[in-house]
């Protein structure tokens, strides 16, 4: 949604108090709810061993008896019914923020490092981790809670919270470096696999010395800022008919900003 509010508001583009405009709010706003989901999953993922680990549950036999609503106490019935209703509600905002906005289409593509053509509504809730993720996650969590487990000691609830908290590490953590490689405005393996085979077309052009000197920086996942220094001799070609190669070929590499520097030699 965010990047969307920033194009209806013509906020994401340069101003004089933004000098990169406020395009750099959405990935600000998805590194911290990464680091977010990185910290809780690891957080849970000690919980659940210190807990199995400490509560002696080898002692105990391996078949884990289940109840259901019915012959549970009334106060844990509430209780189990608002826990099922929030997880209900959840799944729910879930799968309609991934069908309406497809909000976690950027954050498949910073994990994966290549961009997903992703499109139906359906393919947008099931095909990427993050989604399919948190729906498991909350399933999971709607069984736990309409079967609960007869015996407090029983090893099920610690061992679902494990599952659910590696999975949590596992999405988040290659996405927290991806991410905060953007925001230090380092260089992505898509972009600068990019700039490099532009770099190499332009080094072909007639007249051109060198133009091994060139810099990408990563402002989203889809804006890149490239510097390129060419160095070109006047003698052997027109400077006109250069810039106008040069501008082509910038045109179809796929990234949004470009500075070229010619330099007669």
């Amino acid at each position: 949604m965010m990047p969307t509010a920033l194009e209806y508001s013509h906020n994401d583009s340069s101003s004089i108090e933004y000098a990169f405009g406020l395009q750099i709010l959405p990935t600000v706003l998805e590194f911290v709810n990464s680091i977010t989901l990185l910290y809780r999953g690891i957080q849970a993922l000690k919980e659940g061993v210190e807990h199995i680990a400490t509560s002696g549950h080898h002692s105990h036999s391996s078949t884990v008896e289940f109840e259901t609503y019915a012959h549970t106490p009334q106060g844990h019935n509430r209780d189990a019914v608002l826990g099922l209703l929030c997880v209900a509600l959840a799944m729910f905002v879930t799968a309609y923020s991934a069908a309406r906005f497809a909000n976690h289409h950027s954050l498949w593509e910073a994990c994966s490092q290549r961009r997903q053509d992703i499109g139906t509504r359906l393919q947008n809730v099931l095909l990427n981790p993050y989604n399919a993720a948190s729906l498991f996650a909350g399933a999971w969590m709607m069984v736990m809670l309409i079967l609960a487990p007869s015996k407090e000691e029983s090893a099920i609830e610690p061992i679902s919270c494990i599952l659910v908290a590696a999975v949590m590490a596992y999405v988040s953590c290659p996405t927290c470096m991806q991410l905060g490689r953007i925001l230090l405005h380092g260089t992505i393996r898509a972009s600068g696999n990019g700039a490099r085979a532009a770099v190499w077309q332009i080094a072909r052009l007639p007249g051109v010395v060198d133009c091994s000197r060139h810099h990408v920086w990563s402002m989203t996942h889809d804006k890149h800022s490239v510097a390129l220094r060419v160095m070109a001799s006047p003698a052997t070609c027109d400077g006109k008919a250069l810039q106008r190669h040069i501008a082509g070929i910038l045109g179809s590499s796929g990234l949004s900003d470009w500075t070229v520097e010619i330099r007669a030699i």
